[in-house]
């Protein structure tokens, strides 16, 4: 998702530069190297990304004439025959139907609903959590108005009480600087199985939203431990990272 609406990307050239900026920023003589291209064909690729706002570049404080890569859009989705949880979804669905049923409690059938379907996409190759995320993020631009404040610590209490509120998990902030915030039986994973991966997408779009409006400036978060990695709990770092995005749509999907 870009500032002038969602794009797909197509080519496996530009695929490979995203995944490379997915862990850092990079020169473009690191992504020559680690794309080995031509200068011509990495320059046309690089140009086309940034004009589509798809990554940003910013000039390096010790030399003007170098510029480092970033990306700028936030990812939606993957199709990839990589993500692949090995479970049986129809199996995992009955069995854990046994305890929900005498529950009698609505939020829990919809939560092990959610859970199915996102393990069934999984199954099939289609990674949502990005889509998910990115969710997070315009559910936590609404809720900052309930939860803002001047002090960093009554933020985080306030997303804290509306987490209670919501039963939508044991939270507990640890933390203040870097920002560290533990829930139990949190609302996206709870009696997940172990799929070996951070599951907490919905969550980690709310805290990214609303601690980088709280601070001014982007964030990131870190879901240091989560349920369905094998933890008892959820843990997530946020820390400032100053850089901006842009999420906004303006158009419809183009293809690059």
């Amino acid at each position: 998702m870009t500032s002038e609406g969602p794009k797909i990307i197509e080519s496996p050239v530009k695929a490979n530069i995203l995944s490379l900026l997915e862990t850092d920023d990079l020169y473009f003589d690191e992504l020559l190297v680690k794309t080995k291209k031509s200068k011509p064909n990495l320059s046309n690729h690089l140009k086309i990304l940034e004009e589509k706002g798809i990554i940003g570049s910013k000039a390096d404080l010790n030399d003007k004439r170098k510029k480092s890569f970033y990306i700028k859009a936030k990812q939606l989705a993957e199709l990839s025959t990589n993500v692949n949880y090995d479970i049986d979804v129809e199996n995992y669905f009955k069995n854990s139907l046994i305890s929900v049923i005498p529950l009698n409690d609505p939020t829990s059938f919809y939560g092990l609903l959610f859970t199915t379907i996102r393990l069934y996409l999984g199954e099939n190759g289609i990674d949502i959590y990005p889509l998910l995320f990115n969710i997070g993020n315009f559910t936590g631009e609404s809720i900052y108005e309930y939860v803002k404040s001047p002090e960093t610590e009554n933020v985080m209490d306030n997303v804290g009480n509306l987490w209670k509120r919501y039963e939508l998990g044991d939270f507990k902030s640890i933390n203040v600087d870097p920002i560290t915030i533990r829930i139990d039986n949190n609302f996206e994973c709870k009696d997940m199985v172990n799929i070996a991966r951070s599951n907490c997408a919905i969550g980690a779009g709310i805290f990214e939203s609303i601690f980088s409006k709280h601070f001014g400036s982007e964030v990131l978060v870190d879901e240091v431990k989560c349920v369905a990695k094998g933890d008892d709990h959820c843990l997530f770092n946020i820390k400032k990272v100053g850089k901006k995005t842009a999420t906004s749509p303006k158009s419809t999907i183009e293809i690059i």
